[in-house]
Formats: C-alpha cells, sequence, structure tokens
C-alpha cells in the first residue's frame, strides 16, 4: 500500500508539471518511432512491460526503458536498456537478465509541407554487452527514416523504414501506423510491421490504446499476433512515458 500511495503521489506531481507545455510524442507504443525530436533542453522516459508467446516459450520485457535527452535543436541522444526474460514452459527452465545497451540519436530532416512527410532519422548501435544469453556476437548498428503525415485534425499515419547489421546478416525494418484521435487525449491505433532478412521474413501486427493524462505524462496499453511461421504467436504490452 505504501509503494502505491507514492506511484499515486509521484504520477500527480508529474501531471501537474508542465501544463502549458506542448503534449509530448513518444515512440512507444508503437514500432514506428515518432517523426518527432524532443526539444533542446527537455527530456522524455519511456517505460513499459512486454509478454511474448511463442510456442512452449515466453518471452517477458520486464523494463523496457528508453530515454531520450534534446541536447540541441532537432537533435536527441537515446538510451534504451531492458531486463529480459525468457522461460520454457514445459521445463521450466529461466534465463532472466540486462539485455544490450543501445545509444543512438534521432535527427530532425524535414517539417511536414502539405504531402511532404515531417521526416528524422535514427542513427544507433546495439552493444555487445548485457547478459550472455541475450549478447550480440559484435555490435549491431541501425538507420532508420521515421516519416509522419496528417491526414486530418484526428487521423495521423506514421511509417518507418530501415536497415540494420547483425553479424553480416542485413535486417530490413518497415512499419506504418494509423493513428485515430477519438475522444480528448485518446487515441487508437493499428500498425503492421515486420522484418526481411536473408532466407526469411518476420511480420506481425500490432493495435492499441493511448491516453495523454497531461501533456507531460502518457498511458497506453497495446497487444497484438505474429503474421509469420517465426513470429510470437501473440503479444501484449502496457507503459508510460513522462516529460521533463
Amino acid at each position: 500500500m505504501k509503494k502505491l500511495l507514492i506511484a499515486i503521489l509521484f504520477v500527480g506531481v508529474l501531471s501537474a508539471h508542465g501544463q502549458d507545455t506542448d503534449p509530448i510524442a513518444t515512440d512507444r507504443p508503437t514500432q514506428s518511432a515518432a517523426s518527432t525530436v524532443v526539444p533542446k533542453g527537455s527530456a522524455l522516459i519511456e517505460y513499459g512491460f512486454i509478454y511474448e508467446s511463442a510456442g512452449d516459450l515466453t518471452n517477458t520485457t520486464m523494463a523496457n526503458l528508453l530515454a531520450r535527452i534534446g541536447l540541441f535543436e532537432g537533435f536527441e541522444f537515446r538510451i534504451t536498456q531492458n531486463i529480459q526474460q525468457i522461460r520454457n514452459d514445459v521445463t521450466d527452465i529461466k534465463v532472466r537478465g540486462l539485455s544490450p545497451i543501445t545509444l543512438g540519436t534521432k535527427i530532425h530532416l524535414v517539417g511536414e509541407q502539405g504531402a511532404v512527410p515531417q521526416t528524422s532519422i535514427i542513427a544507433q548501435v546495439t552493444l555487445d554487452n548485457g547478459k550472455q544469453a541475450f549478447r550480440p556476437g559484435e555490435p549491431i548498428p541501425e538507420v532508420r527514416l521515421n516519416f509522419s503525415n496528417s491526414l486530418s485534425e484526428f487521423l495521423t499515419l506514421g511509417y518507418n523504414l530501415g536497415v540494420a547489421f547483425p553479424e553480416d546478416n542485413t535486417t530490413t525494418i518497415y512499419s506504418a501506423v494509423l493513428g485515430y484521435s477519438f475522444l480528448p487525449g485518446w487515441t487508437a491505433f493499428a500498425e503492421p510491421y515486420g522484418f526481411l532478412y536473408d532466407g526469411g521474413s518476420d511480420h506481425r501486427f500490432n493495435a492499441g490504446l493511448i491516453y495523454l493524462v497531461s501533456n507531460n505524462f502518457q498511458v497506453d496499453i497495446s497487444g497484438g499476433i505474429g503474421l509469420s511461421d517465426i513470429s510470437p504467436d501473440s503479444f501484449i504490452g502496457f507503459g508510460a512515458a513522462i516529460g521533463f
């Protein structure tokens, strides 16, 4: 009960802070990173939980943390760190630990002008650290272009196209998300996304709800299914984002 009261007080303080600022624009909970960049002198903390089921295996991300810091106008620094657990439901064998850290930047390129989308670029690298079971054999660089268009007062379209280089196996990343603001503060979204690599592909579908509690505090819930043999059968997640 004490922890719950502290959490409620903490959220209340944060929700009251920054009411006159512009609403935060987060990368979560969609797979499509936002085309917006954190303003200079501001920070955005995005945090979530994800549960994936794939046959006898479950993959739980108990702390999905992304910190974004606006260092310069149109330029943000990013750091991602997860706590993961993979479990075999038949043998009850578990592997838990820190995922590799991902460091990167997002840079604003072009503002939206008519049919021309707002555009930014993410350049990042996943390091070869963390728990041995989750650690890549070498650092994985990734570049991703992020686009968005305002289709109407209530509809927005976001889409990403990127490429990653995990151990000499080039992976193409794609996503497209349609967001619908159906009530003040409320947005529903639907999103196909996937990964194309040498010898195979992994396609998935994601949907959910986002609620902007205040201009600097957001909560979300989402879930989806895998569309390929290699994909998870299903997944569900929830989280929050706080701006400073």
